[in-house]
C-alpha cells in the first residue's frame, strides 16, 4: 500500500472489509441496472488495464479475453473475492492494496483505465483521476461507471439530504459532480451518459495526449 494510511482511509478499508462477504448480494439489483454500462466499459478496454476500485471484481466478467488487469483497492477482504472471480473467469489479474490517490506504478504504464464505483468514496477524487492519467499512456481510453449527483433536481435534492448519512456510515458521497471532477483533472473528449434518473453516469474519455494532467 502506498500513500498515507490516514484515519479516513482506514475507515473506508474497515467498512469494505467488514462488508466484503455480503457485498455481491447487496449489489444484486444495482448490478442489473449497471449491466449495460459495465459492458460498455469492457468493450472499451484493451491491453494492460488499470481497474481502480476493483472491489470484489464485479467488473471482470465484462472484460475481453486477453486483457491483463491490474486491480487496485483499499480492501484486502474485497480483493479476496476478486481473486476468486478472476480465477473462475480465467483472466490474468494482478491485485494491489493501494490508495488510488497515490498509485505505485510508473508513468505511461497502462493501455486503458477503468474506474468502478469508487470516486464516490475516494477522499480526493480529482487526485485519483490525475494519478490515473499519470500512469496511463497518452491518449488511451479512460472509462468510468460512477454514481453521481443527478441532473434531475428532485433526485439531486434527495441525494443532498441523504449524503450526510451515507458519509458517516461508509464515507460514500451521493452528491458528487463527478463528470466535472474528471474534466477538471484533465481527461479529454468526455462523453457523459446518465441513466437510472441520473443517479449513475457512464463517462468515457481519453488521457491527454501529453500523458499528464494540467497543473
Amino acid at each position: 500500500m502506498t500513500g498515507p494510511r490516514d484515519p479516513q482511509l482506514e475507515k473506508i478499508r474497515r467498512s469494505f472489509d467488514k462488508g466484503a462477504g455480503a457485498y455481491d448480494r447487496w449489489m444484486g439489483l444495482t448490478e442489473r441496472i449497471l449491466r449495460d454500462a459495465r459492458h460498455a466499459v469492457g468493450a472499451g478496454v484493451a491491453g494492460r488495464v488499470l481497474d481502480v476500485g476493483i472491489g470484489s471484481g464485479l467488473s471482470l466478467e465484462h472484460y475481453p479475453v486477453g486483457v491483463v488487469v491490474d486491480g487496485v483497492d483499499l480492501s484486502p477482504g474485497m480483493m479476496a473475492r476478486a481473486r476468486i472471480r478472476a480465477d473462475r473467469l480465467g483472466l490474468e489479474v494482478r491485485l494491489h492494496e493501494m490508495d488510488a490517490q497515490h498509485l505505485d506504478f510508473a508513468d505511461d504504464t497502462f493501455d486503458s483505465v477503468a474506474f468502478n464505483l469508487c470516486l464516490c468514496t475516494v477522499p480526493d477524487p480529482e487526485a485519483a483521476v490525475r494519478e490515473a492519467i499519470r500512469v496511463a499512456k497518452p491518449g488511451v481510453p479512460m472509462l468510468f461507471v460512477e454514481h453521481v449527483r443527478s441532473h434531475l433536481l428532485p433526485v439531486a435534492l434527495l441525494q443532498e439530504a441523504i449524503t450526510p448519512i451515507t458519509v458517516r456510515a461508509a464515507a460514500d458521497y451521493f452528491n458528487r459532480r463527478t463528470a466535472e471532477t474528471i474534466r477538471r483533472a484533465g481527461v479529454e473528449d468526455l462523453i457523459v451518459k446518465p441513466f437510472a434518473m441520473g443517479f449513475f453516469n457512464l463517462i468515457t474519455g481519453r488521457a491527454p495526449i501529453t500523458g499528464r494532467a494540467p497543473v
